[in-house]
């Protein structure tokens, strides 16, 4: 069963797009001229309806009056306040008898009465006026939505363009899937896609260019760094420690999402960047960021998004923190919710607060994926089945993660490099991480059969089992990629003809299909306001104009919903 996401989701998918490089910067043409093609493309439409259903774990459900409880949604719906909602409300399956109840009724009579109140919030009784929370019954919401489902391809040639569609005002835009396929046969492309006046997160130059202006202050831009940082990324379990989520780009595009210290660290990481004097503390418990100007420290919390100023309006460091704690408990309780008296005690207890010695290794990542003739990927916003996870057992799945397929066919093997007479080598590298993946060989004749190995950075090789179906040799990734100690972004294959002679005799073609995860927040979809996009094609060489075979492909679909 399909669910909608949530409106409280959903607000975090309208961003625009990054990713790394898979084209050195010296194989990238510029844009061969400055004029911008402007497309108003067409968009299909189609009405469709399906059952949506939220279970209502014990977890989220708290006592009200008499025989009432509240329950806390996730999936916004239409409801009883405004209008007249049309779910329903299943126990064991069954359901209850009286909806669109007055809360009256519901604390006074109990038996099954219950309303859907607000998009977020259910009132009700259980069939025996039990409690929900303790007696082993399984509550579900249930309901028959409808929406208009939107679809629009669009094909582009030309080196920069600009996609307008209009705003979507009456209706809550739901992003499903992107694809984009390079067309041409024998032009390896790389495209740049973002929404208009949203920042660029092609490289740390580029974000930092995005949100700081000439002329600002030392306190302005550590401001617009924290500002940037709240707002393109939430707080969940990273995906692996170290390093990995410590260098932004691959924090914003990849995961979106991480702990305190995976913030403070690219806080500072894009502060020493701008040319800030800038350091990581950790307090026992919680990591934040400070930069020096004025001649004194100023901490930076995007992860709590918080700062506190003194008493004469200077935003206090670390160190005044734990002695004026006052600054922090001011106010009750922080922007996400933590009482403000916990975190004053982080600062507080001094003993084991540290700044931290070590700086990230970071490379200085660059944001260019590229398209081989030929190659489609696909990038999809919703029911995202596969995570990339190290370290950390039974933590549950980021709420908001997007799981994409690149499909890539080497068509001609003999144009694969060849490090011995008997072994064809390839390199296969994108931007977001590895999370499953396969080849197929189509292969001339059923026997020989090649061997495959396969290396992560040219080290050591690990052969892959395959399994033979007529003349397709079918190879799997996925044991492979989870046995890495950290994400995997590119590999190598090795292909051996075990009769010693070129393997390019036995193989066809090659097919493979990798399934990655990108951040949804970081991929620029339909939202109710600005839709106006902008892509920028780059390529080892002259690009087709006005060749409508040519280009990328683009395809955009999305619901809209009541």
């Amino acid at each position: 069963m399909k669910h909608i996401l949530p409106l409280s989701l959903l607000s975090i998918l309208m961003f625009s797009i990054a990713q790394f490089s898979s084209l050195s910067a010296n194989e990238l043409k510029q844009p061969q001229n400055n004029v911008t093609d402007i497309i108003h493309p067409k968009i299909r439409s189609i009405t469709k309806s399906e059952q949506i259903s939220e279970v209502i774990a014990p977890e989220k459900i708290t006592a009200d009056q008499g025989f009432s409880y509240i329950a806390r949604l996730s999936i916004p719906r239409a409801a009883d306040r405004k209008s007249s909602s049309k779910c329903i409300l299943l126990e064991d399956g069954m359901p209850l008898p009286h909806p669109h109840a007055r809360h009256k009724l519901i604390r006074e009579q109990g038996r099954g009465h219950y309303s859907h109140w607000t998009s977020n919030t259910l009132y009700f009784s259980t069939s025996d006026s039990s409690d929900p929370r303790t007696n082993g019954k399984k509550y579900e919401l249930i309901s028959t939505e409808s929406y208009n489902q939107k679809q629009s391809s669009f094909n582009l040639t030309e080196s920069q363009s600009e996609i307008r569609f209009p705003s979507i005002s009456q209706r809550r835009p739901q992003p499903i899937k992107i694809v984009w396929k390079n067309q041409d046969s024998q032009t390896r492309v790389s495209p740049s896609w973002k929404r208009k006046g949203s920042p660029d997160l092609t490289s740390q130059e580029t974000m930092l260019a995005s949100i700081l202006k000439p002329g600002m202050s030392s306190e302005e831009k550590s401001l617009a760094i924290w500002k940037f940082l709240v707002d393109w990324r939430y707080h969940h379990t990273p995906a692996e420690s170290g390093d990995e989520l410590h260098d932004p780009v691959k924090f914003l595009n990849v995961y979106g999402y991480g702990f305190c210290d995976d913030c403070a660290t690219n806080f500072s990481v894009l502060a020493n960047k701008a040319g800030l004097q800038s350091r990581v503390w950790g307090l026992g418990g919680h990591v934040v960021g400070e930069t020096f100007y004025d001649g004194r420290w100023h901490m930076f919390d995007p992860d709590h998004q918080v700062f506190y100023r003194n008493q004469q309006g200077v935003i206090a460091g670390v160190e005044e923190l734990s002695q004026h704690p006052e600054l922090i408990t001011k106010t009750p309780q922080d922007p996400i919710g933590s009482p403000s008296a916990l975190i004053a005690q982080l600062y507080t207890s001094t003993g084991n607060n540290r700044v931290y010695k070590k700086r990230p290794q970071i490379k200085n990542t660059v944001v260019a994926p590229s398209l081989e003739p030929l190659d489609q990927v696909e990038f999809r916003y919703t029911n995202a089945e596969f995570i990339h996870q190290k370290g950390s057992a039974g933590v549950p799945k980021a709420p908001i993660v997007g799981n994409g397929t690149l499909k890539r066919t080497v068509r001609v093997v003999r144009n694969l490099k060849q490090t011995s007479p008997e072994h064809r080598q390839w390199h296969l590298k994108w931007p977001y991480v590895f999370l499953k993946g396969s080849l197929n060989l189509k292969l001339e004749s059923p026997v020989p059969v090649p061997t495959v190995y396969v290396s992560h950075h040219l080290k050591s090789w690990e052969k892959l089992d395959g399994v033979m179906d007529k003349n397709n040799l079918h190879v799997s990734l996925d044991e492979w990629i989870q046995k890495q100690p950290t994400a995997v972004y590119e590999c190598y294959f090795r292909l051996e003809n075990p009769s010693k002679t070129d393997p390019a005799n036995l193989i066809q073609q090659v097919n493979t299909e990798v399934i990655f995860q990108f951040a949804p927040r970081a991929l620029a979809h339909m939202e109710k306001m600005n839709n106006t996009f902008q892509m920028k094609l780059t390529s080892d060489q002259v690009l087709p104009r006005a060749n409508k075979q040519a280009g990328i492909k683009v395809q955009l679909v999305w619901n809209e919903l009541e």
